[in-house]
C-alpha cells in the first residue's frame, strides 16, 4: 500500500470494541477520538449495540452502511482473528490494533499474531500494532490514541516502538505549543514497520523532521535502505536502545523486538545519515533545532555570550563535538570595538562583559554576517528592565505587566530569527529568561509564545552545541550524496 491517507486522513472509520465501560480503552479511546474533533463518520461497533457517547453503535461490522477508511480495534486477543477476518470481507484497507497479549508474551500469542497478519495480508489490509497505544495526525483532527493528549499540527513526526515514549515526545511538544505531524505506536510491528512510516514521511508535506524511538528490527538491511533514501530528504533523528544485557531483555518483553548489535547499529546510522539521540531530552531538542533552524554549511561557529562562563562553557562544548569555534577577523573586532565596553575579550566567544543585553543583537548580526561563520550560537537575549519594586498589585494591572514582559521577550526572539533568515545561517540560542520574582508560568509563557514564531530556547550551552553538532553532521551527509 503507498497511500496512507487511510492512516492519517482517514475520511472515516470503525471502532472496533466500543465499550460504555468508562474504566476500558474502548470508551477512552473513542472519547479522545471525538474530543479531538474528527470530523468523518465514525462507526462504533459492538455485538451488544445500543449506543455510545452518542453515537449508535453497530453489532457488526458488515453492518456498517459503508466501507471505513480506517478500523481503530480495541477488540481482546480471543476475538481478534475473527475480527480481522470481518474487516478484509468489509474490504476495510487499514488497520490500528491498539490490543496487546500477542508476541511480545510468548509462543501462543506470537503464533496469533502470525494469523491475523497472514489473513490481513491476503485480504489486502494492512495493520499498525498490535501492542500499541495509536495514532495521531493532528492536520485531520485524528487522535485515536489511548492517553487523552491533543497536541496542535506541527513539523515534527515521532515514529515509536513503544506508545508511552511517544506519548512522552507529544506531551512534552504540547506543553511549549510544539505541534507535530504525524505520531504512529507501531507496537509488535506485526505488519507495517518503521522503515514503512520512513518511507511515508519522506514524501510527506507535513513533515519537515522524523523522530523515532526503536529497540530493534526484523528486516535490517531493508530499514538501512530505506532509512538512507528517507534522510537524503529529511533529518531522521533516532534513539536505539536495547544496547545493553538488560534493555536487550526488556525490548524482547516489551515488543518482542530483536535489538541487535550497537557497534553495528552505529555503523548503519553513519552510513544513513540517521542522527542518533542519547536519551530523549536530546531527541526533542534535536527535534526542536531541525525544525527552526536551516542546515548549516559548515563547523565554524561564532559565539555571542552576555557571561564569560557561559562562553566557555559553550567553546568547551563546540570544540569537544569537533565545531570550529573560528578566531575573529580583524575587520569584525574593529566593528565590535566600537560599540562594546573597552575591555572585551577581543575573542571568540564574544564575551560582552556585563554590557548591555541589547547589545547582543546587534553582536550576534555582525557574527552572522561574517564570511568566515556557518553558523551562531547566542548565549542570551534581550530581556525586558524590571525597573520596580515587587510586583503590581493590582491583579490587572500585574496581568499586562506580564504580557508585556512576555512581548518582549517574543520580540527578541523575533530579532533573532530575522538575523538567522537575512544571512541563511541558523542562530542556535541558550538562555535563562529572567523574569520578575522568577516566575515559572512566565518562562512557559515565553517558551509557548516563541514556538508560535518557529523559534526554541535551550536551557543549557552544552545543549545547544549538541543540536548545532548535529546539524552540522548531518549537512555534511547531504552535501556527500
Amino acid at each position: 500500500m503507498t497511500d496512507f491517507n487511510c492512516f492519517f486522513a482517514p475520511r472515516s472509520l470503525a471502532f472496533l470494541g466500543a465499550s460504555t465501560d468508562t474504566k476500558k480503552w474502548g470508551f477512552r479511546i473513542l472519547a479522545n477520538v471525538l474530543t479531538g474533533g474528527f470530523q468523518g463518520k465514525i462507526y462504533p461497533v459492538n455485538p451488544k449495540g445500543g449506543e455510545v457517547l452518542g453515537l449508535k453503535v453497530y453489532s457488526t461490522i458488515e453492518e456498517i452502511p459503508e466501507v471505513p477508511d480506517l478500523a481503530v480495534i480495541v477488540v481482546p486477543p480471543p476475538a481478534m482473528v475473527e475480527t480481522i477476518k470481518e474487516c478484509v470481507v468489509k474490504g476495510i484497507k487499514a488497520g490500528v490494533v491498539v490490543t496487546a497479549g500477542f508476541a511480545e508474551v510468548g509462543r501462543d500469542g506470537a503464533a496469533v499474531q502470525e494469523e491475523i497478519v497472514r489473513i490481513a495480508r491476503q485480504g489486502g489490509l494492512r495493520l499498525i500494532g498490535p501492542n500499541c497505544f495509536g495514532i495521531l495526525s493532528p492536520s485531520a483532527k485524528l487522535y485515536a490514541q489511548m492517553p487523552p493528549i491533543f497536541p496542535p499540527d506541527g513539523e515534527m513526526a515521532v515514529v515509536s516502538q513503544s506508545g508511552n515514549v511517544g506519548l512522552t515526545i507529544a506531551r512534552r511538544a504540547m506543553s511549549i505549543e510544539f505541534g507535530v505531524s504525524r505520531l504512529v505506536s507501531i507496537g509488535n510491528e506485526a505488519d507495517l514497520r518503521t522503515e514503512d512510516f520512513l518511507e511515508y514521511l519522506a514524501g510527506d508535506d507535513h513533515t519537515k523532521v522524523i523522530l523515532s524511538y526503536i529497540e530493534g528490527f526484523k528486516d535490517g538491511r531493508r530499514f538501512f535502505e530505506i532509512a538512507k533514501k528517507t534522510s537524503l530528504k529529511k533529518p531522521i533523528v533516532m534513539i536505539k536502545v536495547g544496547e545493553t544485557e538488560a534493555g536487550a531483555s526488556a525490548a524482547r518483553s516489551h515488543t518482542a523486538a530483536l535489538s541487535g548489535s550497537a557497534e553495528v547499529f552505529n555503523g548503519i546510522s553513519r552510513q544513513a545519515g540517521i542522527v542518533r539521540a542519547n536519551n530523549l531530552l536530546e531527541l526533542m531538542n534535536l527535534g526542536y533545532g531541525f525544525t527552526c533552524h536551516p542546515i548549516p554549511r559548515g563547523r565554524r561557529v561564532g559565539i555571542a555570550t552576555l557571561g564569560g562562563g557561559w562562553g566557555v562553557l559553550a567553546a568547551d562544548a563546540c570544540a569537544r563535538l569537533g565545531l570550529d569555534v573560528i578566531k575573529l577577523p580583524e575587520d569584525v573586532i574593529k566593528e565590535l570595538d566600537s560599540f562594546l565596553p573597552g575591555w572585551w575579550s577581543r575573542n571568540n566567544p564574544v564575551d560582552l562583559v556585563a554590557g548591555s543585553a541589547d547589545n547582543i543583537t546587534r553582536v550576534v548580526d555582525i557574527l552572522a554576517r561574517c564570511d568566515q561563520t556557518d553558523s551562531v550560537l547566542a548565549l542570551g537575549v534581550p530581556f525586558p528592565h524590571f525597573a520596580r519594586v515587587g510586583l503590581p498589585t493590582n491583579e490587572e494591572e500585574k496581568k499586562k505587566f506580564f504580557e508585556f514582559v512576555v512581548e518582549s521577550y517574543t520580540n527578541s526572539f523575533r530579532e533573532m530569527k530575522a538575523i538567522s533568515r537575512k544571512y541563511d545561517k541558523p542562530v542556535v540560542i541558550a538562555a535563562e529568561l529572567p523574569t520578575p520574582r522568577g516566575e515559572r508560568a512566565l518562562d512557559v509563557d515565553i517558551l509557548r509564545c516563541i514556538a508560535k514564531e518557529n523559534m526554541i530556547c535551550y536551557s543549557m550551552p552544552d545543549e545547544a552545541a549538541k543540536v548545532l553538532d548535529s546539524m552540522v553532521t548531518y549537512g555534511e551527509f547531504l552535501r556527500q550524496g
